[in-house]
């Protein structure tokens, strides 16, 4: 069972903050965003920060991704997705994530990318300066 009082209570607890509105198509007939819908507003916020250490070789892939939901979210509303590394493996990235719409958290994430050869299909070790720049803007632990 969730324990409501170790939720997140403040977005500017992350180090990289993405705004999304929600679309009307994110919603069934009762204006509720459904759950599909979270986990695109997540997956994006992870986009952002990732899109520009990826070549045409190699790209961080997710691997495992787990989801709560706390409250229900309705059409309109402004989100915000708090994203923070908390952890940089040999092969491997953790982002935690939390989705707040008016400073109240109602879902959080938590998801593992691996470093890979897109063309090769298989893993690599984070290079050198790709570890540098997620350490130095994200402030993730290195765990080498």
């Amino acid at each position: 069972m969730l324990d409501r009082s170790k939720l997140p209570k403040d977005i500017k607890l992350y180090k990289n903050i993405f705004d999304e509105k929600v679309r009307w198509g994110d919603t069934d007939g009762y204006n509720h965003v459904n759950n599909v819908s979270i986990s695109r507003y997540f997956e994006s916020a992870r986009v952002n920060i990732i899109r520009n250490l990826e070549t045409e070789k190699y790209s961080f892939v997710i691997v495992n991704f787990e989801i709560c939901y706390i409250d229900q979210i309705f059409y309109p509303s402004l989100i915000q997705v708090g994203s923070s590394l908390t952890r940089i493996g040999n092969k491997s990235i953790t982002f935690t994530q939390a989705l707040f719409v008016k400073n109240v958290c109602k879902s959080i994430a938590r998801s593992t990318l691996a470093y890979a050869d897109i063309i090769e299909k298989k893993s690599y070790n984070i290079d050198t300066k790709t570890r540098n720049i997620l350490i130095k803007r994200y402030g993730a632990s290195d765990e080498i």
